[in-house]
C-alpha cells in the first residue's frame, strides 16, 4: 500500500492533480459564473471573457486546454477573429495552432511565462488575464 502511495506521488509530482484543477475552477467560477469544465478535467471554456478596449470586440470565448499528467503548462485559445488596435496580433499565432484548432475558430496565446509545476490553475489564469490586459500589437 505504501509503495502503491509513493507511486501515485511519484506520478503526481509537478502535474496539475484533478483535485487542484476542480479548486482552481471554482475560484474561476467566482469571476466567470459561465465558466464551464469538462468531465475529463482537460477543458476549461469561459464563453464570454471580457476583452479590454484595444480588442475588435468586447468579448471572447476563451478556452484553456489542460494537460493534468505532464509537466507542462496549458494552453489557451481564443476567437482567431480577434485583432489588436485592428492588426492581427503576433501572440494570436497561428502557426503554433493545431490545424483542427484552427478550422473550429480557434488560435492559441503565445504566452511568454517562466512556468513552475507548482503553478495553479488560478496562478495560470492571472497570468492568462495580465496578458490578455497588455496585449498591445
Amino acid at each position: 500500500m505504501e509503495k502503491k502511495l509513493q507511486q501515485n506521488q511519484i506520478i503526481y509530482i509537478g502535474s496539475m492533480k484533478k483535485d487542484k484543477i476542480i479548486e482552481g475552477y471554482y475560484e474561476i467560477k467566482k469571476a466567470f459564473p459561465d465558466a464551464m469544465l469538462s468531465n475529463t478535467y482537460r477543458l476549461l471554456l469561459i464563453p464570454k471573457f471580457p476583452l479590454p478596449k484595444q480588442f475588435n470586440k468586447p468579448y471572447t470565448p476563451l478556452l484553456i486546454k489542460i494537460n493534468p499528467d505532464l509537466d507542462v503548462p496549458p494552453e489557451v485559445y481564443v476567437d482567431r477573429t480577434l485583432r489588436v488596435n485592428g492588426e492581427k496580433s503576433l501572440r494570436l499565432d497561428e502557426n503554433i495552432t493545431e490545424i483542427d484548432m484552427l478550422e473550429k475558430g480557434w488560435v492559441k496565446i503565445c504566452l511568454k511565462i517562466n512556468w513552475s509545476p507548482n503553478f495553479s490553475l488560478i496562478d495560470f489564469m492571472i497570468l492568462v488575464i495580465d496578458c490578455i490586459k497588455n496585449l498591445k500589437e
